[in-house]
């Protein structure tokens, strides 16, 4: 059993939970990268980019380097669409957790530490204009944490923090690379509800989908 402690978010945690967020949200970008080249779209624009180079030029080697090239500025592209997330989320919610998750009686943020270091963490919200949904938020832990059964505690301190305010639904959104997270999810019961490209220009190239998952909460 890892030795670790579950507690309330303090403002003492401020610069760790947002590193933590960064960090765990960066670690997508090679598994996007992998996602976008398995498509044919994709593959054949390197295609067609490297055909073109090669009748103009007449040389494989420059336009192999020509393409390489064009492969470095997609990763850069991809790379910089995540860190306008993170800039995003760290604008919004993150930008005052006290305020965002700890003013109201039907939200809540918790933290994972363990050795004095925060290793995990995960905000809880009442959605927006309804009064049965709460929303999961925010989950992560960190790279060489995980395995040990945290984001399960983590998702299980959501579902207690609704049932225990008579909510009926925890929501949560996740990306489509994120793989390991989808089944933790069913695993713990939620189920997918909805899916959406996300609304970014090289998202909707790439076919980039948010998942939606619903746990319902029993009687």
């Amino acid at each position: 059993m890892a030795d670790y402690t579950i507690r309330v978010y303090k403002n003492r945690d401020y610069n760790a939970v947002r590193l933590l967020f960064a960090e765990g949200m960066l670690e997508h970008i090679p598994a996007t990268c992998a996602h976008l080249l398995k498509l044919s779209r994709a593959q054949f624009v390197l295609f067609i980019s490297f055909i073109t180079l090669l009748l103009i030029s007449g040389s494989y080697l420059l336009s192999l380097v020509s393409l390489a090239v064009v492969f470095t500025a997609g990763r850069r592209l991809i790379t910089s669409e995540f860190h306008r997330y993170v800039d995003e989320c760290q604008r919004e919610d993150l930008l005052d957790i006290e305020e965002s998750y700890m003013a109201s009686n039907n939200s809540c943020f918790w933290v994972v530490e363990s050795n004095n270091r925060i290793i995990g963490m995960v905000g809880v919200q009442a959605a927006p204009r309804s009064g049965e949904v709460m929303a999961l938020r925010r989950l992560s832990v960190a790279r060489d944490q995980r395995h040990l059964g945290i984001a399960s505690a983590l998702c299980q301190k959501v579902i207690d923090f609704a049932r225990q305010r008579d909510f009926k639904v925890v929501t949560l959104e996740t990306s489509m690379i994120q793989v390991p997270a989808h089944k933790l999810y069913e695993k713990l019961g939620f189920q997918e509800t909805d899916s959406r490209i996300a609304p970014s220009l090289i998202a909707k190239f790439a076919n980039f989908s948010i998942l939606t998952y619903e746990y319902r909460i029993k009687e």
